[in-house]
């Protein structure tokens, strides 16, 4: 279950050991965090969820413990509050209450694969955006203009905040998203996701696009490409039994 909250972008989890092999795991989902909560039931039907008030300043003692996250020799995600390491590509992250660093294997394995295959200055959509740290760093690096939709309260405000610290203006939040389509998708998200909407996806993607699909524990791979009958596989990076696959679409 700790690797599912870190998928869905927690900045810090506590683990207490219970009586009778009992775990309490303890984490900051936001203000409104009812679809998170609802996917985690589904998943997880034996597990009991309970909710506490946390003071502000606990609730931030993780920010001491936050480091630059190296994506590439030439990329590195710095948190907003950190000195910045000399890098030729520096992205910029606040990750405010609910919202991940981009140190999870899912992201830096869903941008590594996006710097392979997006093509420069094309549209991007980043479905699932959380921060919005990768439609915000393949704009500073790719010159690409981007839409951001995420199903989380505070996303579509972190987006705005971390476009400014990274002095990003052609990345956009965007309720619509369906409405449109997009040179490429990327979409980091968990594996009962990417299966619900694997249709929608392929759908917004231009034919010959690019599908970066990110979130799936090494054994569910298969299982979501599957749903994908409208691609081939051009691309694949695993971290830590985390896997993150490139599509191309082809029909």
């Amino acid at each position: 279950m700790s690797d599912t909250l870190w998928a869905m972008g927690v900045v810090a989890i506590e683990e207490i050991q219970g009586e009778n092999d009992t775990v309490t795991l303890r984490t900051s989902m936001g203000e409104h965090p009812t679809d998170d909560i609802a996917l985690l039931v589904h998943q997880y039907p034996f597990v009991s969820i309970s909710f506490v008030d946390i003071a502000r300043t606990v609730a931030d003692t993780w920010r001491a413990h936050a480091e630059p996250t190296w994506v590439t020799e030439d990329v590195v995600f710095v948190p907003t509050w950190l000195p910045a390491p000399p890098a030729l590509h520096q992205i910029f992250i606040e990750p405010l209450d609910t919202f991940g660093l981009g140190n999870h294997p899912t992201t830096v394995a869903a941008m590594q694969l996006a710097l392979q295959h997006v093509v420069p200055a094309t549209h991007v959509l980043d479905l699932g955006s959380g921060s919005g740290i990768l439609g915000i760093a393949l704009s500073k690096i790719l010159g690409c203009r981007g839409s951001a939709f995420d199903i989380a309260s505070g996303a579509r405000n972190v987006l705005k905040e971390n476009c400014k610290s990274n002095h990003v203006e052609n990345v956009a939040w965007n309720d619509s998203y369906e409405a449109e389509t997009y040179d490429a998708v990327i979409a980091n998200i968990l594996a009962p996701v990417l299966r619900e909407l694997a249709s929608v996806i392929q759908d917004v993607t231009q034919t010959n696009g690019v599908i970066i699909l990110s979130g799936m524990r090494d054994d569910q791979v298969q299982d979501v490409g599957a749903c994908f009958d409208s691609c081939i596989e051009v691309g694949k990076v695993s971290i830590d039994r985390w896997t993150a696959v490139a599509l191309q679409k082809v029909n």
